[in-house]
């Protein structure tokens, strides 16, 4: 187990919940924690979340400050507030270094939201059929089997409940990115593929 990928655990993890294997489950999803434990240590270094706001905003996606800890905005627009110029954002994690990073959908990609374990049954159901587009990255929102999948943005708005456990944020929506923190930290499994995303602009 401990030479999977951070990956291959999560498609592990959604294979067992696939079987019903619970105790297979449980087992990774101990490992899961674990590496979050280890991931976590290096992400609370002072400064972490302004260099990753700053990395977002070199690949040309805009950024604005979430209150910390949690998924408000932190400015009078929130998402409408979203800038990729680097000294408006140093500004912002300068006032506030605990910030969490939001991004708003709708642009350059939209967001499927997994939530929990109802949320992956539907995704191992939607798998394989054409209802699933292509996903271009994919993070953890804090717990196994929850997670935000990065497809092209389709011009279509927010929806929730398309799928048991599954929402949509497009167009006149945001997310919360990797490496914030809500309770626990949100982390990139698959990194964002920026340049397979503009390649189908």
């Amino acid at each position: 187990m401990n030479n999977l990928t951070d990956q291959e655990l999560d498609e592990a993890l959604n294979e067992a919940l696939r079987r019903e294997d619970m105790d297979e489950f449980n087992r990774l999803g101990d490992e899961a924690d674990r590496r979050a434990t280890i991931r976590e240590a290096r992400l609370v270094a002072p400064g972490a979340l302004r260099v990753a706001a700053e990395w977002y905003i070199g690949q040309g996606i805009a950024v604005f400050p979430l209150q910390p800890g949690g998924k408000v905005p932190a400015t009078k627009h929130g998402f409408k507030d979203a800038s990729t110029d680097l000294e408006q954002v140093r500004r912002w994690w300068a006032a506030t270094p605990a910030a969490n990073i939001g991004l708003p959908t709708g642009g350059l990609f939209d967001v499927i939201d997994v939530d929990g374990e109802q949320g992956a049954r539907s995704h191992i159901h939607l798998t394989g059929t054409d209802l699933l587009p292509p996903i271009f990255g994919y993070a953890t929102t804090g717990r196994p089997c929850s997670r935000h999948l990065y497809i092209q943005a389709t011009g279509d708005g927010n929806a929730a409940g398309l799928w048991p456990g599954i929402d949509y944020r497009g167009k006149g929506g945001y997310v919360v990115a990797p490496p914030s923190r809500t309770g626990r930290r949100y982390d990139w499994l698959h990194p964002l593929d920026v340049a397979g995303l503009k390649a189908g602009q």
